[in-house]
């Protein structure tokens, strides 16, 4: 039985895909075994039989709604199940991965008139994002972002001794356009606004909801657009009710009378709400809104109840001009910021505020009648900054108040980050390759009003060599 067993596995496995023509072959071998010895009669019939069965011609299951048809195989086929849908997207036709990788040298020269700070650092800074667009109208997205957390930087210092450094969530949203005029993002999201850094850092990405109505002419565009930013969960047990939130509401304009030249104006309210549910518990804590702002030209001030007095109702304008092919085919632009917190009220935080333990509103009357509620920024650049060869130049100006929009939400790096401060800020941008940049900052800054807090007199240069993908 054994001898017989391996011979018919032998004949299954070598004979298996032939076709019903080789059966002849099959015969012939038989035949030899049998003259040999190997087999008899009775084994030869029944292993000819094995072989018979085997190749057994089959049918094919015809498809659905078509004609029938007979297809002859040797192998015989498992049933298939019939498909279910399919929920995975296909990469490369509607996934998108991006990504950057930015190593920096920044050095920072501070003079406070009674001492001289020096301070240089190795950092990088590392974003990689995927987009998926599900729908037709519809996508989701995530990008994961370096840093230590803070909304205003990704920045990470090479320091610790090489310990391993943390990874953000810096995005995760998903948006709908329902029609070619009308978009909804829900999520933490880039800013939709037409800004600048004097309002907001870069880094800094909404997180709620965003509308934005378009329309699009030939020569004009015109864009509403409205945010409600939700700021902080407050776990209150003491009765008052609302979560910090700000509404931001813009209405813009581009026009492009053509040739490349083209106008852009933005006007835009950013109302805060509930903020005096904030309480002095994180002054001394960078990471935190009241701490990071106390620290940081804008004092926080707070009533005997231990509710924040200080409040935003801010005003931006934005106006950006270029015309194309003005110095040696290369672009030149104008670009303009005012900012103005039509809320601040420093005789309010001065006469309603109470002293604790790091911030005493008493020390605001050194700015005597000065609201302290304002900020503009002006500049212009020249260049492309988009492929191999480019090179891009920029230069701008800023005057920043304390209290014209809340310190955490604008540049990090001017002035060390915050408000009250003014200042010149230079760039040069440079394309070794398609995608890789070499950048230069050059800033030169000081605080806007000394009276209260000193001198603190700031240059600062980051040299940085960026890689996309």
């Amino acid at each position: 039985m054994y001898r017989y067993g391996l011979i018919v596995l032998t004949l299954i496995i070598t004979l298996g895909g032939l076709s019903l023509e080789a059966n002849d072959q099959v015969d012939r071998l038989l035949e030899i075994l049998k003259q040999k010895g190997i087999l008899n009669e009775q084994e030869v019939t029944a292993l000819r039989a094995v072989v018979e069965e085997e190749a057994e011609p089959e049918v094919a299951e015809a498809a659905p709604d078509t004609e029938e048809k007979h297809v002859v195989t040797t192998v015989p086929q498992e049933k298939v199940p019939a498909p279910q849908k399919d929920h995975s997207i296909t990469v490369g036709e509607k996934v998108k991965f991006s990504g950057d990788l930015r190593n920096r040298y920044d050095a920072q020269f501070r003079d406070t008139g009674s001492s001289e700070y020096t301070r240089g650092r190795g950092r990088y800074r590392l974003r990689f994002g995927i987009e998926a667009q599900p729908t037709a109208n519809t996508r989701v997205g995530f990008r994961l972002a370096s840093g230590n957390g803070l909304q205003n930087t990704t920045n990470q210092s090479f320091d610790g001794f090489s310990r391993g450094n943390k990874i953000f969530i810096d995005r995760v949203y998903a948006s709908w356009d329902p029609t070619n005029w009308f978009r909804i993002v829900a999520g933490k999201h880039s800013n939709p606004f037409l800004t600048s850094s004097l309002v907001w850092d870069s880094d800094v990405n909404m997180q709620g909801l965003t509308e934005v109505f378009k329309y699009s002419g030939e020569r004009a565009e015109f864009k509403g657009t409205m945010t409600q930013y939700l700021l902080e969960e407050v776990n209150d047990k003491t009765g008052r009710n609302g979560d910090p939130l700000m509404l931001g509401y813009q209405g813009s304009f581009k026009a492009k009378p053509g040739g490349g030249t083209s106008l852009d104006l933005g006007l835009t309210c950013y109302d805060f709400r509930n903020m005096n549910m904030l309480t002095p518990g994180g002054i001394f804590l960078e990471e935190e809104f009241i701490g990071y702002n106390n620290m940081n030209g804008q004092q926080m001030v707070f009533d005997e109840q231990g509710r924040l007095l200080n409040e935003w109702d801010s005003l931006e304008f934005n106006a950006r001009f270029k015309i194309q092919d003005v110095i040696g085919k290369q672009p030149l632009g104008f670009f303009g910021t005012y900012i103005k917190n039509t809320s601040a009220d420093i005789d309010k935080l001065r006469t309603e505020g109470v002293a604790f333990p790091g911030s005493d509103p008493a020390d605001l009357f050194a700015y005597g009648d000065d609201e302290r509620d304002s900020g503009y920024q002006f500049g212009a650049e020249i260049g492309f900054n988009e492929k191999k060869g480019d090179l891009r130049v920029q230069y701008f100006y800023q005057v920043l108040e304390d209290f014209a929009f809340p310190a955490v939400f604008v540049d990090s790096d001017f002035h060390g980050g915050g408000t009250n401060n003014r200042g010149h800020r230079a760039s040069v941008n440079y394309f070794l390759k398609d995608n890789i940049e070499l950048q230069g900052i050059f800033f030169f800054t000081q605080r806007e009003n000394e009276a209260k807090d000193g001198q603190k007199d700031e240059n600062r240069i980051q040299l940085d060599l960026i890689f996309e993908f």
